[in-house]
């Protein structure tokens, strides 16, 4: 036989095939050696494969001995008395034995009392029911050092049929370490809680799903919750928090347990983790009842401290310091919109004769009461201040004509014709009053004080009880302005005004489409007076309601009479309403009682407003528009283009007329700056679909281009001067027949 031992697989696997391919014939004597060749081939490549694979299998094993013995995890194979019948290296050494003792070793008894029980109770259920069961117990007795061992107890294999299980495999995890760690965790968590436990204020750690972490006892008590409880989603909560990644701050309202409200302040900050990802919130609760009650004390402290530092503590009224500021910021808005301030200085006449007599309470008296009077009769928006003593100053602002002052001041001293009472009796103190104007009289705060306190003195020397202007012509001029105020205030009760009516005509067609009544003054004495010398004086005296609601009355019934004569149908007569008109809240129904007492048809009444007046105060002039406008009585701004108008209030305050002032038509159609004003404002009325009426109509260029540019109404001189009723009434029927009332065209 051949010996194919020293032959290499591969080429004896060559063999094999080159012998299997060249197989002789069955009849061929060589045949026999040659299949002996063969199977002996076959037999020494299986003997290889079966010494390879006892090798490998050798190697695994001693591989899987290397890993049990040397696995960084105790094993150890127990039986039902935990006797150790197998352990590796790992075990041995948690255990301190040699593995060579194993047999001699019974776990139990080195675990601490009533551990070992434990462990033969678990190992005798697993062997009977299969189930995997973990227990802990303490290996070593002291004075030994002791360890805490988890163990992990499977049963090893399945029984045979008929058999019991008899060993049980054991996982032995040294957990001394963690539990000591553990035990530290523990420690300072108790230690955390302790601590926060003392915060007064209630304090929770809530994670991203509403679970309450960790709450102190000021939480619990506040709460009544517990740890691991779900919180409802609100505003501040852990999402809210999370998503945006800042602290949050609320103020809450809550009914306190003895019924009383308290106001509790909740911070909420981002609870963040080793990477500073989000983990929940840390909110924290304040009681800030005490806080804020001390806070508005302090406030309301301040306010009196402020008050006090810029008011005279026995009237109240405003101090020299904040008169004088009031003063300045007066002279700046009244240089913007080329106004006038007034300054009036006051001064009780022999004041310190009521002291010397009766003493300084009752000299307190008189000064309160003082003050009251000068409070009750001084505008509201002007100030009234004491600037110590007896001396006080008022400051009037806004004015358009100075002599205004002058009526203020009049009517000052008529209250002070008034008795006082002091003690209980009426006693009689009269005032000097000394008045500068800016910016005539001076353009510092100082300059107009002092000139005003001069014109006080000059009005003592004089004679008391009365005022004076710096210059001696204001006061003149005031006087007379007096003069015509006391008779203004007779003229409604005698009869002496009257309204004359200006045509409004269609530029188009020439035919009158609507009338303004315009109110005259027939004095006694001065003859016929125009309204732009004796309204001012009304508006400042307060005369205006009564006169406005006179020239209604008048135009209304005029109106209702010309109709039934068979005059201006389907036109309207417009009437000027002024300040104190359209601030009357009670207008609107006014306006409809005498409409109805009259029978006037409806739409044949119409109010204009000043572009001042409407644009000062768009919301309270919007409020009357829309009440009016209800009772179908349209409503046009008057001298539309020198006041301040803007836009959007315009539209707002939906108008359905406004007339260009005459100051730009007078200067039509020479001067370019004029003309392009003109075309504004017509284009703007179309645009806004409102009735344009041009007034002031002296030429017929002027009426030429307003017609040209698209402006359909005028009224001027031109057609006709505002005239008497009858002769109103007689030029109408001069014209033929009214033409249809124009109404506004709406852009295309």
């Amino acid at each position: 036989m051949a010996d194919f031992r020293n032959i290499d697989d591969r080429s004896l696997a060559d063999l094999l095939a080159d012998q299997q391919r060249d197989a002789l014939d069955a009849a061929d004597p060589r045949r026999v050696v040659q299949e002996l060749q063969i199977y002996q081939i076959e037999l020494e490549l299986q003997n290889r494969e079966l010494r390879a694979a006892q090798q490998a299998l050798e190697e695994s094993r001693d591989r899987y001995a290397d890993l049990y013995d040397f696995a960084p995890v105790a094993y150890a194979t127990l039986t039902r008395q935990s006797r150790i019948t197998q352990m590796n290296l790992t075990a041995a050494q948690l255990l301190g034995v040699e593995r060579g003792r194993v047999p001699e070793l019974v776990l139990a008894t080195r675990l601490a009392p009533g551990d070992g029980r434990t462990l033969r109770a678990s190992l005798v259920r697993v062997l009977d029911t299969g189930d995997e069961e973990s227990i802990e117990v303490t290996l070593g007795h002291p004075p030994e050092v002791e360890r805490q061992l988890r163990l992990v107890i499977r049963r090893e294999g399945l029984p045979a049929a008929g058999e019991s299980a008899t060993a049980c495999r054991v996982v032995l995890l040294d957990v001394t370490e963690i539990k000591r760690a553990q035990a530290v965790v523990l420690t300072q968590q108790r230690f955390l809680q302790c601590v926060v436990d003392g915060i007064a204020d209630p304090i929770r750690v809530i994670g991203a799903d509403h679970r309450v972490l960790l709450m102190n006892a000021a939480a619990r008590a506040a709460d009544g919750g517990t740890v691991g409880d779900v919180l409802p989603h609100e505003p501040g909560s852990a999402p809210a928090v999370a998503a945006g990644g800042a602290e949050t701050k609320d103020v809450q309202r809550r009914q306190g347990p003895d019924g009383q409200t308290r106001w509790i302040e909740r911070i909420s900050a981002p609870l963040r983790g080793p990477a500073d990802e989000i983990l929940g919130v840390i909110e924290s609760s304040r009681d800030i009842t005490e806080h804020l009650d001390l806070t508005g004390r302090l406030k309301e402290r301040e306010v009196q401290l402020e008050h006090l530092a810029h008011h005279d503590g026995l009237t109240g009224l405003p101090n020299r310091v904040l008169f004088a500021d009031r003063l300045k910021q007066a002279m700046l808005q009244a240089h913007r919109e080329h106004r006038q301030v007034a300054v009036l200085f006051l001064d009780l006449d022999r004041f310190k004769v009521i002291n010397n007599t009766l003493g300084h309470p009752a000299g307190d008296q008189v000064l309160k009461q003082a003050a009251q009077r000068m409070r009750d009769l001084v505008p509201e928006g002007d100030t009234v201040a004491r600037l110590g003593g007896d001396e006080f100053a008022i400051l009037l602002v806004g004015l358009e004509h100075g002599d205004s002052a002058g009526l203020v001041a009049r009517n000052l001293l008529k209250s002070f014709a008034q008795p006082f009472t002091v003690a209980g009796q009426s006693r009689y103190v009269t005032a000097s009053i000394g008045i500068s104007l800016y910016p005539e009289d001076g353009d510092e705060v100082a300059v107009l004080e002092r000139n005003a306190d001069a014109a006080m003195y000059r009005a003592k020397d004089q004679g008391r009880d009365s005022f004076r202007f710096y210059t001696k012509e204001m006061t003149a001029r005031a006087f007379a302005q007096v003069t015509l105020e006391d008779a203004l205030r007779q003229a409604l009760t005698n009869r002496e005004f009257v309204l004359n009516y200006q045509p409004q005509h269609n530029l188009d067609t020439g035919g009158v489409v609507g009338v303004e009544a315009l109110i005259r003054w027939h004095h006694p004495l001065l003859g016929l007076i125009g309204p732009e010398r004796f309204l001012p004086l009304a508006e400042s005296s307060g005369l205006t309601l009564p006169i406005g609601i006179w020239v209604v009355q008048t135009a209304a019934a005029q109106m209702k009479a010309w109709q039934d004569q068979g005059l201006l149908a389907g036109a309207a007569v417009w009437v000027n309403l002024s300040n104190r008109d359209i601030q009357n809240p009670n207008l609107p129904e006014t306006i409809e009682g005498i409409v109805k007492a009259v029978n006037l048809a409806p739409g044949a009444l119409a109010v204009e407003i000043t572009e001042t007046l409407a644009m000062a105060n768009p919301a309270t002039a919007a409020g009357a528009i829309r009440r009016l406008q209800g009772l179908d009585i349209k409503v046009g701004i008057d001298a539309f283009g020198i006041g301040y108008s803007a836009l959007a209030a315009i539209d707002r305050l939906a108008l359905r007329e406004f007339k260009i002032d005459r100051s730009f038509v007078a200067r039509l159609p020479q001067d370019a700056a004029g003309c392009a004003i003109a075309r504004a404002a017509i284009a703007l009325g179309r645009a806004l679909e409102l009735r344009v009426v041009a007034e002031g109509i002296e030429t017929q260029a002027q009426a030429d281009f307003l017609k040209a540019e698209g402006c359909r109404i005028g009224q001027g001189h031109l057609f006709s001067p505002a005239l008497p009723a009858d002769e109103f009434a007689a030029y109408v029927r001069s014209q033929g027949a009214v033409a249809a009332p124009i109404e506004p065209a709406a852009t295309g």
